[in-house]
């Protein structure tokens, strides 16, 4: 089985914001060594884990809402790409601060 891989690039993302406030989120799937079919968003340690919604070629978006309880400080937002196949690819991390 051949190994997945791939270029994740993310077009516009905020790095911070406050519980209850809105993140829009937009990644491209670049250089893919197969077709992509989803990109999926987690944070482990809240167990919050979302698919983004596929926009086009290998672009993907996500508009998510930050609980009201989320609690201030840093997270580690976890994204990564499956092919049509279903192999996972290299995860891409991003800290993310809720004020």
């Amino acid at each position: 089985m051949a190994n997945f891989n791939y270029n994740l690039k993310i077009l516009n993302m905020i790095r911070e914001g406050s519980p209850g406030s809105n993140v829009n989120l937009k990644v491209s799937v670049e250089e893919a060594s197969a077709p992509v079919s989803k990109v999926y968003l987690s944070v482990n340690m809240y167990g919050v884990f979302e698919v983004l919604k596929k926009e086009g070629n290998n672009l993907f978006s996500l508009n998510f809402y930050i609980p009201y309880d989320a609690p201030p400080g840093n997270y580690n937002v976890s994204l990564w790409a499956v092919s049509d196949s279903g192999e996972k690819g290299p995860v891409t991390n991003v800290t993310f601060m809720v004020l």
